[in-house]
């Protein structure tokens, strides 16, 4: 059940008018049932894993916070996250790990071809696994109780708008807000379902439309010229319209059934460098990785060292640059199981690691040619290379091969075919489009002159971007690229 279809609007409609009939100490119920009957339309056999994980985090956090023995809560939370991330390696990464074994096996010994692997991976297993783990982790620390209602834990994890694509929410958020009794709120119904809307235009009129022009030029790149430079632009643009999109509509579902969601994208293609990237980017998942797997590495990297420099570097930058390397590949790996992506995050991480070594360098140049004295041309200069940057690194995510990827990069000229020119122009007018009401969205409070538009015209104009989101809607069935991570 899609996002975009008419399905699941009917369902979500009929889910919040139950919620807000039914008595608060039931409505936990109504959205766990809703949650399992959602994910249950992908397939009856789907929501066994999810069930199973969820049942195992939470019997053994319980044992846990009963327990004071240090090293029976270590072995208590290796079962916590070891089989959650076990589930995940064996879903999703099995096929992958096969494969590469079979590949070396044929290249180096001859070896006779072995049947591939054919295990499918539960849809949004990546998003749920890192909730459970980061449960585990809180409670094993103690930075938040454990959980004793069986119930609400389950609905932390299966939380209907979160579990296919996202944002990663912190059980420290959600889990206190399921327990607040929450009245009917019109303001806050129209308020969620703005947000719906706005997600739905990205999804279905800017990302699924761009996907046109996108495809045809990484399909088939070769002679494409300038069109291979513009379609790696576009797609920045396509996968942020259609993830962010699906934020908007899972923020938006949340709020019109009184939960308050994290933000997860903050207009990423004006960031100044790459480390501000991520933190505008996915931002529960660049906030996970950070203090799940970076933190960690790069204080037991600190713990290694007994001098505060090793080869004339601070200490601070080996530690850096370890776990930001190591925190990268794995984030790369996480987003898919090909190795594509895993060089992907390899090349972020190299990005990651040069800014922080130059920083300084960076400053003395800046500083050297007086562009300190410019704010907003060195602001101009920071965001275009840094947008060259995130795009160069997104033609790798986007290329189905690495060969794929070398002949994009191959081909890639300043001459512009006539071939495709319509499409392209087109896809460059959607983008305008999404930047100027984006921008509107950055500075509405500073423009007053819409406060007084009067409540008809504002009416009109809601009724006419719905008549608009209709007719330039591509296909209700196109799925969610994040759905297939």
């Amino acid at each position: 059940m899609s996002f975009t279809s008419l399905g699941f609007w009917a369902f979500c409609l009929a889910v919040v008018g139950v919620y807000y009939i039914t008595p608060h100490r039931y409505r936990w119920a109504c959205l766990l049932a809703a949650s399992y009957v959602f994910y249950g339309t992908f397939g009856l056999d789907v929501p066994a894993v999810l069930i199973g994980l969820t049942a195992v985090v939470y019997t053994a956090a319980r044992f846990m916070e009963r327990t004071e023995s240090k090293r029976r809560r270590r072995i208590l939370l290796a079962v916590c996250v070891g089989v959650p991330i076990g589930a995940l390696i064996v879903f999703k990464y099995l096929n992958l790990f096969w494969e590469t074994i079979q590949s070396v096996g044929n290249a180096l010994l001859q070896a006779r071809p072995i049947a591939p692997l054919s295990i499918l991976a539960p849809i949004g297993i990546s998003f749920y696994v890192f909730k459970l783990v980061s449960y585990s982790l809180d409670v094993y620390h103690r930075k938040v109780p454990v959980e004793r209602h069986a119930g609400y834990f389950a609905l932390y994890v299966a939380f209907f708008p979160q579990i296919l694509a996202g944002p990663i929410e912190r059980p420290g958020q959600f889990l206190p807000q399921v327990r607040q009794p929450v009245a009917f709120d019109l303001d806050r119904l129209l308020a969620g379902g703005r947000l719906v809307a706005w997600g739905l235009f990205k999804k279905m009129v800017i990302a699924d439309r761009l996907a046109y022009y996108v495809g045809e030029v990484f399909l088939a790149p070769k002679y494409k010229g300038l069109h291979l430079l513009l379609g790696a632009y576009c797609y920045y643009f396509q996968i942020y319209c259609d993830f962010s999109g699906y934020s908007d509509i899972s923020t938006g579902v949340s709020r019109m059934l009184g939960l308050s969601a994290p933000k997860n994208f903050d207009y990423p293609y004006l960031s100044r460098d790459v480390s501000q990237f991520w933190t505008r980017w996915h931002i529960t998942l660049s906030s996970w990785l950070r203090d799940y797997l970076f933190l960690p590495i790069a204080y037991a990297v600190m713990r290694r060292f007994e001098a505060d420099r090793w080869l004339r570097i601070p200490v601070e930058g080996w530690s850096y640059a370890i776990g930001m390397s190591v925190t990268m590949l794995l984030g790369g790996l996480w987003h898919g199981a090909a190795w594509t992506f895993v060089a992907w995050g390899a090349l972020h991480g190299v990005f990651l690691v040069t800014s922080f070594g130059t920083k300084g360098l960076r400053r003395r140049v800046v500083r050297a040619i007086r562009l300190n004295r410019l704010p907003r041309l060195h602001r101009a200069i920071s965001i275009f290379l840094t947008f060259q940057l995130v795009t160069l690194a997104w033609i790798l995510f986007r290329a189905t091969s690495f060969e794929n990827a070398w002949t994009y990069l191959r081909y890639m000229q300043f001459r512009l075919p006539h071939a495709g020119r319509v499409n392209l122009f087109l896809s460059l007018g959607l983008v305008c489009i999404l930047l100027g009401l984006e921008y509107v969205q950055r500075h509405v409070d500073e423009l007053t002159v819409l406060e007084r538009v009067p409540v008809e015209v504002k009416a009109v104009g809601c009724a006419l971007f719905v008549v608009i989101l209709i007719a330039f809607s591509v296909d209700t069935s196109n799925a969610f690229i994040y759905f297939k991570f």
